[in-house]
């Protein structure tokens, strides 16, 4: 595993040792960072099932504010923080936060603390309906900003929900077994005269 581009670009990723982990390949990593693009920059990443850290350190090569960890294995989390200081990124607040729990009390730990993220990835294990019960949950604690962006990973073989309470799919990308799935929050009817409103006054900023 590497930092494929950014200020730690080049940089190697160790793997968790003694740990049963599937790994984001570089290629699926490098296309997930082209979709996202200028959207990484000065943005909240929260990374869900972090592993050995390889996504959210990605991000923060490439301008992220800020990184949150979430894995309830310690020996993912020493695995972490290891990368991070091979690579020269303090492992410490207020840039970093690691979070020891599991995906769907860690969620619930955030709306508690009234946290919420820019972009929220998630790599549970390929376990069927995993995927939809952290949408689902993300959704009811409204972790995720209003113009933010939720991308599962997941196998082929397990079907993504079009939709998980108010989060909507809006693109999904296939490499080889693996998916990525992109969710933002559905607009509402009654929400357009806002958001137009908002666009307007955008407009005219730039005037």
């Amino acid at each position: 595993m590497r930092i494929i581009s950014g200020e730690y670009k080049g940089r190697r990723l160790s793997p968790v040792k003694g740990a049963d982990i599937r790994y984001t390949s570089d290629r699926v990593k490098e296309s997930l960072f082209s979709i996202l693009s200028s959207t990484v920059s000065g943005s909240r990443f929260l990374d869900i099932f972090a592993g050995s850290g390889n996504v959210g350190i990605e991000a923060f090569s490439r301008g992220a504010e800020s990184l949150t960890f979430v894995d309830i294995n310690p020996v993912c989390i020493r695995a972490i923080s290891s990368n991070l200081e091979h690579c020269g990124i303090d492992p410490n607040p207020p840039q970093v936060k690691f979070v020891k729990m599991g995906a769907l009390m860690a969620i619930d730990y955030f709306r508690r603390r009234g946290m919420d993220f820019d972009i929220i990835f998630l790599d549970p294990p390929y376990v069927a309906d995993f995927v939809e019960k952290c949408l689902l949950r993300i959704s009811e604690c409204n972790i995720l900003t209003e113009d933010g962006l939720v991308i599962a990973e997941h196998d082929v073989k397990e079907k993504a929900p079009t939709d998980a309470g108010n989060l909507v799919m809006i693109r999904q990308e296939k490499y080889g077994t693996t998916i990525l799935s992109f969710y933002k929050f559905k607009v509402f009817q009654s929400e357009l005269p806002r958001l137009k409103a908002r666009l307007l006054r955008a407009c005219l900023k730039k005037l």
